[in-house]
């Protein structure tokens, strides 16, 4: 399925904004339990979150070499052109 997406929100930053929630959990439980941040679980978000940021800058990067087509020195195959 291809779709291409205008807008803000996209699946990559509703990824970064789960997995920052998902953190912030960690972090209020660990507040509120007195009890150390869980290692493994923190991990896991990090990882996710770093993996969504990059696809984000991917995306973009993408996105921008899709409108802004690299200049070539060829010219246009137009039979009128000398």
């Amino acid at each position: 399925m291809n779709f291409k997406q205008d807008g803000f929100i996209n699946g990559s930053v509703i990824v970064l904004l789960i997995g920052g929630l998902m953190l912030g959990g960690l972090l209020v439980y660990g507040a509120k339990s007195g009890q150390e941040l869980p290692f493994w679980p923190a991990i896991a978000v990090a990882v996710v979150n770093l993996v969504a940021a990059a696809k984000i800058v991917i995306d973009t990067k993408k996105a921008r070499r899709q409108k802004h087509p690299p200049k070539t020195n060829t010219p246009p195959d137009d039979p009128r052109c000398p």
